[in-house]
């Protein structure tokens, strides 16, 4: 009964087997009209202001792509061993393997053995899902055999090693090496080689941080393996085998420590560029703007400062007389919301639209002192009326400078200048300086209703900042290829947009945000945060119902910080409305504490003088009242003002 049984189970082995070179000889026949390419690969690595590198990018997925010969031999053989024993000797399909899988997915009427290739797994990986159906199987065969035909082993070997998921969101061997251990692919020692290669069997499950006794039982495994096979000594295995392992735990392109929005910004701009076109096969090495310190400075600041609400930040840093973006940060949390906030939303900016509205004023004949009453006002325009308030309807009840609407941000001045210039006027000025879309010329324009990014409103102050001249501005400074051959660099223009001494006028009482002492029943605006400033800056709040806002420079930084709620929700809580200032002072001064640089102020320009006069009035001061200086144009004095005799 015995014989028979055997005899018959041989009889079926050899006709599975036959069978089975015949189905696998007709798909070899199939594929001779297929051409499956491996992907062109094209990596990207992406350098900070001091040449760190910060990511790489690699065929859409940020992660480093290693070539075989920068692979320790030990991981090649570790993954051989356990993956692929005969990778080397068949043509993408193991026959041999394949044979007895089917018989036991026969027995168990289920997919539950692959038996697939390295070629089979590199190709699921690239093309295919992981379903276990017959007809993922089927077109997984197909595949591997026309690959197999195009491509050399070892060229099937490399982009599989640079392919495989290794858990804790990492792709490929050189990043799972750092990760895990610290160090380069090509210098894993033999332990680590196979605890790398035990992840892919089930990444969670194998993770040597997560599951360090899984890791370990299959580690253990590879090691016997490569024994037996003849790839490592007795000695090694019992050495290895014994060895035990201390993990890192380090992501090299972790989105939480490298700027991932000012990253997303690169790889767009890399677009643009057609100086690089038809050159990034060999890959790219792109030198940017960053700055590194200066994001984790502001990153630390959103984790310190932010409430525990679902209120949303954007920050924007550039560097004025260069135009170089310092860095960009979209939201709280990327792993959350990768929306660039900064770049792609649109909110209204309020109060901190007024410097362009009180430069064109400047432009137009007024100067600092010009006053206008602050008071209840109802406006008639266009055959309608228009009533603006003041905040928490706050007036001083008298005329009051334009020094000082700046500082506590009088909508009625605001309001009043607008409409006494003209409303194209402030279009005009607002279009000059690169606001985009529609901009209306209505009275509500001066008071912020237009809709701007935090990109276009940074960039439109690093003007102010760079005393009138605008600046191309700049986040890719060169790329070159991977020999550092150079294929782009940038050069940035400039161009004048606003009169010096118009501008300086304007910045020296914008500095009037932060001065306490020009409190009349309302304090200036910035006054909250005067005492984390450790040098000069000019600057601006502004908020509606559902936006918050603080922008402010000097010759060295501008930087914008906006808060609120992506759905519009209205802000209510003061923890809500007041963070976002705290996030600018934090930032502004990290600068100075990061670069090392002495803080500089601008030079009054020889057709300005200063006249020692009550801020907020814009007069003379009577006796014990607050005085300062104030600045004006020589040929535009005020008419108390006798400048051979000031």
């Amino acid at each position: 009964m015995k014989k028979r049984f055997f005899k018959v189970f041989k009889v079926l082995t050899i006709t599975s087997t036959l069978l089975l070179t015949i189905f696998i000889l007709t798909i070899a026949i199939i594929t001779t009209n297929m051409n499956y390419q491996l992907p062109e690969i094209i990596n990207v690595e992406l350098y900070d202001s001091n040449n760190h590198k910060y990511l790489s990018y690699s065929n859409g997925k940020k992660q480093s792509y290693v070539q075989l010969d920068d692979i320790s031999p030990y991981l090649t053989k570790a993954f051989i061993s356990i993956e692929d024993k005969r990778f080397y000797k068949h043509h993408g399909v193991d026959i041999i393997r394949m044979g007895g899988a089917v018989l036991k997915n026969l027995k168990s009427n289920q997919l539950s053995e692959g038996a697939s290739t390295i070629t089979q797994q590199y190709v699921r990986n690239l093309y295919l899902t992981t379903e276990k159906t017959w007809k993922r199987k089927i077109n997984e065969i197909l595949i591997s055999l026309n690959i197999e035909k195009n491509y050399s082993k070892n060229e099937i070997l490399e982009g599989y090693l640079n392919s495989i998921y290794f858990d804790h969101g990492i792709y490929g061997v050189e990043d799972a090496s750092i990760y895990y251990f610290n160090k380069h692919a090509k210098d894993l020692t033999l332990e680590e080689a196979a605890a790398i290669a035990s992840i892919p069997k089930g990444p969670t499950l194998y993770s040597p941080i997560k599951n360090p006794e899984n890791n370990k039982e299959r580690r253990n495994l590879i090691l016997r393996e490569m024994l037996n096979d003849g790839l490592i000594t007795n000695e090694e295995y019992k050495e290895s085998s014994k060895t035990i392992l201390k993990c890192v735990g380090n992501n090299p392109n972790d989105d939480a420590i490298n700027a991932p929005y000012f990253q997303d910004l690169v790889l767009q701009e890399l677009k643009k560029i057609p100086e690089i076109s038809g050159k990034m096969a060999g890959g790219l090495k792109v030198y940017t703007t960053l700055n590194t310190e200066l994001y984790t400075a502001i990153n630390d600041s959103i984790q310190k400062r932010a409430p525990e609400s679902d209120i949303e930040t954007a920050i924007y840093a550039m560097e004025p007389s260069t135009g170089k973006v310092l860095a960009v940060v979209g939201g709280k949390d990327y792993e959350k919301s990768t929306y660039n906030r900064a770049v792609s939303s649109s909110r209204q900016p309020g109060s901190s639209i007024k410097p362009f509205l009180y430069l064109t004023a400047l432009e137009n004949g007024f100067t600092v002192a010009t006053t206008f009453a602050s008071e209840p006002t109802t406006f008639y325009y266009n055959n309608t009326t228009y009533s603006p308030t003041n905040f928490q309807s706050i007036y001083a009840g008298f005329d009051v400078s334009m020094a000082y609407a700046l500082a506590t941000s009088d909508n009625i001045y605001a309001v009043k200048t607008h409409l006494f210039l003209g409303c194209d006027k402030m279009v005009n000025t607002l279009k000059r300086f690169g606001f985009s879309g529609d901009i209306p010329a209505i009275p509500s324009l001066a008071l912020g209703v237009k809709e701007v990014s935090v990109k276009e409103l940074t960039e439109a102050y690093s003007i102010l900042a760079n005393s009138g001249k605008q600046v191309t501005p700049t986040i890719i400074t060169k790329i070159t290829n991977m020999n550092d051959e150079v294929l782009y660099e940038a050069k940035p223009k400039t161009s004048r947009i606003a009169d010096e001494s118009d501008v300086y006028l304007l910045s020296e009482a914008m500095t009037s945000v932060f001065d306490d002492n020009m409190t009349y029943n309302i304090r200036p605006t910035g006054v909250s945060i005067k005492s984390m400033l450790t040098t000069k800056y000019a600057a601006k709040s502004g908020s509606t119902d559902t936006d918050n806002w603080m922008v402010g420079y000097n010759p060295d930084i501008v930087v914008s910080v906006w808060s609120g709620y992506d759905n519009n929700k209205e802000i209510i809580s003061s923890l809500d409305a007041k963070f976002g200032k705290y996030i600018w002072a934090d930032t502004v001064e990290a600068y100075y504490r990061i670069t090392g640089i002495t803080p500089s102020w601008y030079e009054t320009p020889q057709d300005v003088i200063s006249v020692e006069i009550n801020p907020t009035t814009g007069f003379y001061a009577a006796f014990g009242e607050y005085t300062k200086p104030i600045y004006f144009k020589k040929e535009n004095l005020p008419w108390f003002v006798n400048f051979k005799n000031d």
